[in-house]
């Protein structure tokens, strides 16, 4: 089990990177702290939502469902920010990773449910 903890370490260290990065030019983007908060907040949902591509097979799909149609109007009403192209990269880059997680997890349920009709 100790030789997964680096994946779990360099995951979290990925989501923490990004999440400092969007918050980040978040400030400059919609010109202030509250800018800098609201990406924080929508990069954490987003982060959040790539637990769903965990899913296989449709995991990326229901992830891009939740950010387009839960995660963004709530951030939006309840920061007043609008889409800019920083929401749009930030929508861009965790449905991208979420699309090689979903990727990831499908092989080996593949090889597995191949495996059972084998016998």
């Amino acid at each position: 089990m100790s030789e997964y903890r680096g994946y779990v370490y360099y995951g979290l260290g990925l989501d923490f990177f990004l999440v400092l990065l969007f918050g980040a030019l978040g400030y400059f983007v919609y010109q202030g702290v509250n800018g800098a908060l609201a990406m924080v907040i929508l990069t954490i949902l987003y982060a959040l939502a790539t637990l769903l591509s965990l899913i296989p097979f449709f995991g990326a799909f229901v992830q891009w469902l939740v950010m387009a149609y839960a995660i963004n109007p709530f951030v939006f009403h309840l920061t007043h920010i609008h889409y800019t192209w920083l929401v749009a990269v930030a929508f861009w880059v965790y449905l991208g990773l979420g699309i090689v997680i979903t990727a990831i997890m499908t092989i080996p349920f593949l090889i597995v449910l191949l495996e059972k009709l084998k016998k």
